[in-house]
Formats: structure tokens, sequence, C-alpha cells
């Protein structure tokens, strides 16, 4: 009930306004009908006051206000809505980051328990080697040996480059999360 006096109240603010816009100030309504030739070529008195001019003026001046306010309202809502899309898109894109942190992470955790196990069956080798006598033997984990000291090595690059991959999602992942914080902030802004 309230809402649609308003809406009637603002529907006839509006139309007063836009009659009361119509005409310049200080000339009769009528006069803009009234051919050329009879208008005073001499600038027109002041018009009588009409009982009534200042709430005319008044009315107005409330139209414009109000005015104002729904422009004002309409660019809030248009930036709340802005800024929402923008938290949602970063959002995904910090669990797409944490996604990338978490896999990068487990990769890691596993080259770390893959290299355990070399550096043991390395250690077994190498106690394999100094117990065998037979050249042919000898040489067999000699080879294995190599073969594991080269997978080991190309294992600890592949660890050393997950570890960088590592430290650039984190650091990703914080600039993120501060652009989310910054974006929440300037909405709350708005809200208040």
């Amino acid at each position: 009930m309230r809402d649609s006096l308003v809406i009637v109240r603002l529907s006839a603010l509006a139309v007063i306004a836009f009659a009361a816009a119509c005409v310049p100030p200080g000339e009769p309504a009528d006069s803009r009908f009234a051919p050329q030739a009879t208008r005073p070529s001499s600038p027109p008195a002041a018009a009588p006051r009409i009982a009534g001019d200042e709430s005319m003026a008044a009315l107005t001046a409330e139209v414009r206000q109000l005015r104002i306010a729904v422009e004002g309202l309409a660019r809030s809502q248009a930036e709340t809505q802005a800024l929402g899309m923008t938290l949602s898109a970063q959002q995904g894109r910090i669990q797409q980051i944490t996604q990338q942190h978490d896999a990068v992470r487990a990769g890691m955790a596993a080259s770390a328990m893959m290299t355990q196990g070399f550096d043991g069956r390395l250690t077994g080798l190498r106690d394999e080697l100094s117990r065998t006598t037979s050249r042919a033997d000898r040489d067999a984990i000699e080879d294995q040996i190599r073969a594991f000291e080269l997978d080991q090595s190309q294992r600890e690059v592949e660890l050393r480059e997950t570890r960088a991959r590592e430290g650039e999602l984190a650091r990703e992942l914080a600039l993120e999360e501060g652009r989310w914080r910054d974006t929440l902030a300037r909405m709350e802004q708005l809200s208040q």
C-alpha cells in the first residue's frame, strides 16, 4: 500500500515538474501559443505572484532531488552488480589456483618419497657392490647404480622446478586473495 502511494506521488511530482519545466521562468504558460507579432518587444514585466508558486518550486526541487537519488541508486546498483561479478570471477580464480597449488604440493610429496626410495635402493646396491666379487655381477650392479643416479638427478631437477612452481602459485594465490579482499571491502563500502 505504501509503495503504491509513493509511486503515485512520484508520478504526480514528475508530471508537475515536467509541466513547470516547459514554461520559461517569468513567462505566462499560454504565451507560448500567442503569435510572435503580439508579443511585447521589451522584456516582460515581473509576473504577478500566483498562489501556489512556492509549492510548485518546492515540488520541482523535490523532483530534482528524487531524480538525483534515483540516478545515484542506479549507479550504486550497477557498481554493486559489477563488483559481485568481479568477486565471483576472483573466487573462481582463487579456487583454480588453490587446486593447482594443492596438486603441485602433492607432486612434491610424491617426489620426496620417491627420492627417499632411490636413496635406499642406491645404498643397498652400493652395499651389494662392495660384497660382490664377480666382475660380471659388479658390472651389472654398477650399471644399475648409474641408472639410479641418472634417474635420481632427473628427479632432483623436476623437484626443483616443482618447488619453483609451488612458490609461484603461492605468490599468485596471495595476490588473488588480496584482490578479493579489496573488492569485498569496496562492496561493503557501497552497502553502507
